[in-house]
């Protein structure tokens, strides 16, 4: 009898057929990026090129950041969006450059701090001081209020038109504050938390019934500083007095017809007569974004730069995560080290600046970003200039300390010298919905953070003392750094919030100004003649280098996209401010 061996091969899982599918997929996708990078090294873009006589157009509906997403989700979710930094450095090249003879800016909205707005409003005046025509247009100046930053940003112009439906929306500044205490209670959650002192209000929404004494002092101080620089500054550029003009910024709206007699408006009409009117009278309009693209410094990796830093969210241990904004973000220990220490190694950068911008966070992560500043200045003998964007408030500030020169705009917020902490305890909501908790502690404090029940005596006094070793040492560095006896440093601290101007005063920062003064500051302290050219550090990478990094790692990073969610779970949600943010 013969013997027959038919050979049957093994049946593939499923798993095994999905992983052999994503390979191929895979495999085509790197062939795929493969002529896409060789398309582009062969077919390079042309640089760009402006005419004589040319006009740009500056449009204010365009999201503004102060860093960007370095990975490629992130990337997907905001694109590669510009800053705060290439509008201002963009807008200094402008008015040097002979080229460029006139700016027109457009404003159908805007979402931008207060300090942002003082910061790219320094540089339109400065455009306009060397003779070049500055002009704005906008529909209208918020609607039923809420246009004090628009009009605010548009008086930085010489000549402000509006469309004849619109409104001049300045109503003064209101701030509303709500308070979960008894909504809390009546659901069984107790806030169990602690500040050191008055006026560390973090928690206030939380474990007060109303505003405090010293909130609303503290509030007002605030509010009575925009308006007065707010008034103080758009007086200047229409030639009205400060005080009437502060008057005016309250008594709104004002609709289109009395904003010209006002003289708050210097015209109303339409965006296309505007244009046409610009198309005739300059060789060119050209998009600003393209021009200020096309003229940043791009040094060789031997010539000597500056490195921009940026310090942007809410500070944390590990990695940073860029999400829009200081609330929306994560500012990492990890990264922010790293990118710190990565320029001090670099013997082509000269100084440091770093764009700050964050409400406070951790005790510790914000030390540790602290001792890395020092390190730079002390071991690497590198000048590190702090240009805060919006905020440096808490944790912000104390990171500030360890920079040897602290500049911000009059509106900026910082200060904020305390602490407060705590826990949310949810003990009798689960009584209520007849959930039972069982645990096994080993050790007295064992439980010390559990949201099941609140703090026994002895936890409450560990917890109290650890709030006061944090105050200790978060008073006794701005003592030291900035000079201050114990009557001094009682006055500027216990949590009180200051504007940048109100900063100066009192000797919490060193200077008034943005990115422009950082520069000016950074070239004094490493002896050079004139600024250097600023560069992002790190490089940002490349669509096809995010790409790669994805390929090569198979792990799709959720920067940009996991943040917003979080933050809406983190937001403060005390303070509204009506025609500006205080954070953007």
């Amino acid at each position: 009898m013969a013997l027959n061996f038919v050979y049957e091969p093994a049946k593939k899982s499923v798993l095994s057929r999905i992983a052999a599918a994503l390979n191929y997929f895979f495999c085509i996708i790197g062939v795929f990026v493969c002529l896409i990078a060789a398309f582009a090294l062969w077919h390079k873009e042309a640089p760009l090129s402006f005419k004589e006589n040319t006009a740009l157009r500056l449009s204010f509906d365009t999201d503004l950041y102060e860093d960007r997403p370095s990975d490629l989700a992130g990337a997907l979710t905001f694109g590669n969006p510009p800053t705060v930094a290439d509008v201002v450095l963009g807008l200094n090249r402008a008015a040097k450059d002979p080229k460029i003879t006139a700016l027109v800016g457009y404003l159908p909205s805007l979402d931008l701090s207060l300090a942002q707005i003082q910061e790219i409003r320094d540089a339109i005046i400065a455009f306009g001081e060397t003779g070049k025509r500055t002009v704005v247009f906008a529909p209208s100046f918020g609607e039923m209020g809420g246009g004090l930053g628009a009009y605010y940003l548009a008086s930085a112009f010489k000549e402000i038109h509006m469309q004849p439906t619109g409104e001049v929306g300045v109503a003064g500044v209101s701030v509303e504050s709500p308070y979960f205490r008894k909504a809390l209670e009546k659901i069984g959650v107790h806030p169990s938390f602690g500040a050191r002192y008055e006026y560390k209000t973090g928690a206030d929404s939380l474990t007060a019934e109303k505003m405090s004494a010293a909130e609303r002092e503290n509030l007002k101080e605030l509010i009575d500083g925009f308006l007065t620089q707010a008034a103080a500054d758009i007086g200047k550029a229409r030639a009205i007095p400060a005080e009437r003009m502060k008057k005016i910024l309250t008594d709104g709206p004002y609709f289109a017809d009395t904003t010209l007699n006002m003289r708050l408006v210097d015209k109303t009409g339409y965006i296309d007569a505007l244009e046409d009117e610009v198309r005739e009278q300059y060789a060119d309009m050209a998009d600003f974004f393209d021009y200020a693209y096309a003229t940043e410094p791009r040094p060789s990796a031997k010539d000597d730069v500056f490195a921009l830093i940026p310090a942007i969210g809410t500070i944390q241990t590990g990695d940073s995560v860029f999400g829009g904004g200081a609330y929306a973000s994560v500012l990492g220990t990890a990264t922010f080290s790293g990118n710190l220490r990565d320029a001090a190694d670099d013997e082509t950068v000269k100084a440091i600046i770093v764009r700050l911008d964050s409400p406070g966070g951790g005790y510790i992560p914000s030390d540790t970003m602290w001792r890395e500043l020092n390190y730079v200045k002390s071991v690497k003998n590198k000048p590190v200039v702090c240009s805060i964007a919006s905020m440096a408030a808490s944790g912000g500030y104390f990171i500030s300390l360890g920079c040897d020169a602290v500049f911000a705009e009059p509106s900026a917020i910082t200060g904020s010298i305390g602490v407060f902490g705590g826990k949310m305890v949810f003990k009798n909501l689960l009584a209520k919905l007849d959930i039972a908790v069982s645990s096994v502690n080993v050790g007295k404090n064992a439980g010390l953070i559990s949201p099941a029940a609140d703090f026994t005596p002895e936890q409450r006094k560990f917890f109290e003392q650890s709030l006061d070793r944090v105050y200790a040492d978060f008073t006794a560095k701005v003592a030291e750094r900035r000079g201050f006896d114990a009557k001094k440093l009682d006055k500027i601290a216990r949590g009180r919030v200051f504007t940048g101007a109100q900063a100066v005063e009192n000797g919490l920062i060193d200077g008034i100004g943005g990115l422009t003064q950082a520069l000016e500051k950074a070239a004094e302290l490493s002896g050079v003649k004139v600024p250097l050219p600023l560069i992002e550090y790190p490089i940002q990478p490349t669509r096809f280098e995010m790409l790669s990094d994805f390929l090569m790692s198979g792990k799709l990073k959720t920067t940009g996209i996991v943040p917003k969610f979080k933050s809406l779970l983190k937001r403060d949600f005390r303070v509204f401010f009506d025609g500006f943010s205080v954070e953007k």
